[in-house]
């Protein structure tokens, strides 16, 4: 049952960027496909997990809300330079049972994130775009157990969008680079330990707010009128976190990779200007 959530969680957790362009597009679309993913159990362990997942794909191009390429969110205001959304993420959850460290300690339930994102474009010409993202998002802790408010995040980043190719179907190329912040409570929820759980070779510990890591991503996404497929790479590095000698942390760096191929299935015959 826990592998099925992450499959339906994996899915929405990563957002991609591409270029839009004004033309009449459906309302609504839905794609169906699939994916594989490898990745750390969380920032700071070397147990990895590796696992394909159904990809259910829903594209809506309301007025203001909005599920795309781009990711699910509420566009709360638009103009030439500045976007502002409400969006949202989502971690994937972690078993302590499959990682070393972290045996005895409860489990992380899938997180969802939710917050405001402002996008400032720096420069944009011909195929070329520049981007300032500042997301801030509230976490919410979703198990078995209930819903538990889980802290807070900000990772501004730069981002460089780049379209590869003019042909029908081209592929773009999305980099981006920043820093990440998070509060104390955030932090703890994956390298604090509390005294109960403390061990001889786990001593307790509490970390606190502040620099968290910094992160780096290379996405290649080629779209046309019946499929997607995305290609995407996410390294971070947490050296000189605050929770970097947390008794939970063995590396400073972490990578995962993966894939989506979604085929289009059926669209509205509504149209919409975008």
């Amino acid at each position: 049952m826990k592998q099925f959530r992450r499959f339906i969680f994996i899915f929405f957790s990563l957002t991609f960027a591409q270029y839009s362009h004004s033309e009449e597009l459906p309302l609504w679309e839905f794609a169906l496909g699939a994916g594989g993913l490898h990745q750390s159990h969380y920032t700071g362990t070397k147990d990895t997990r590796t696992f394909a997942f159904p990809a259910p794909f829903i594209i809506y191009r309301g007025d203001v809300f909005k599920s795309d390429d781009e990711g699910i969110r509420a566009q709360l205001s638009k103009t030439q330079r500045y976007k502002l959304d409400l969006s949202l993420d989502f971690n994937l959850a972690v078993d302590s049972d499959e990682v070393e460290l972290r045996r005895g300690l409860p489990d992380i339930g899938n997180l969802l994130q939710i917050g405001p994102s402002l996008e400032i474009t720096l420069s944009k010409r011909d195929h070329n775009e520049w981007l300032l993202r500042l997301p801030v998002r509230s976490n919410f802790d979703i198990s078995s157990d209930g819903v538990e408010q889980a802290g807070y995040t900000f990772s501004p980043n730069i981002a460089y969008l780049h379209q590869l190719s003019s042909n029908p179907t081209p592929w773009h190329i999305g980099v981006s680079l920043g820093p990440q912040f998070s509060d104390s409570k955030f932090n703890n929820v994956y390298y604090g330990v509390d005294q109960q759980f403390a061990t001889t070779n786990r001593p307790a510990y509490t970390s606190s707010g502040g620099y968290s890591g910094a992160r780096a991503s290379l996405t290649l996404t080629s779209k046309s009128r019946k499929r997607l497929l995305i290609v995407f790479l996410r390294y971070d590095n947490i050296s000189g976190a605050e929770f970097d000698d947390s008794p939970l942390v063995e590396t400073d760096n972490n990578l995962a990779i993966g894939f989506i191929y979604s085929h289009y299935l059926w669209k509205s015959k509504k149209t919409t200007s975008q």
